[in-house]
């Protein structure tokens, strides 16, 4: 095995009764809530409101995953559409199949950001620095 290599979990769905828990879902999960506590905190650090990202992460969240759906079925569309497909095209909307395209999630959560803060009346480069990543890495408050 390489050293820098993180091994694929041996289970990757634990059953709570009749519901699936699926260790992909808890990864988003766990990385949508460290994204929003982590942003939050420099927000509040800079002066910011408490709650405003919150608010602002939950259309960006939302819209982030409808576009990351819809990009796999656009980019995916024959599984779903045409003379060969191997599945019904209603089951696009089947999100807990599988099939998030990362460029569709940032361009629609971006889009979903943009919204909230346009509904705040806060200006897009208010907000920008505290949910950055780089930023987050690099300073040290």
């Amino acid at each position: 095995m390489p050293l820098a290599s993180i091994p694929s979990p041996s289970q990757g769905v634990w059953h709570l009764g009749f519901v699936p828990i699926r260790a992909y879902a808890l990864c988003f999960i766990v990385a949508i809530g460290f994204g929003i506590w982590l942003s939050e905190r420099r927000w509040r650090a800079r002066g910011g409101e408490r709650g405003t990202i919150g608010d602002i992460a939950m259309p960006a969240v939302i819209l982030g995953l409808v576009g990351g759906r819809l990009y796999h079925v656009l980019v995916d569309w024959q599984t779903y559409f045409g003379p060969r497909a191997i599945k019904e095209p209603y089951q696009a909307l089947f999100v807990w199949e599988g099939g998030l395209g990362i460029w569709g999630a940032v361009a629609l959560g971006g889009v979903g950001v943009w919204l909230a803060c346009r509904r705040r009346g806060l200006p897009g480069s208010g907000s920008r620095g505290c949910g950055s990543t780089r930023s987050a890495a690099w300073t040290t408050r």
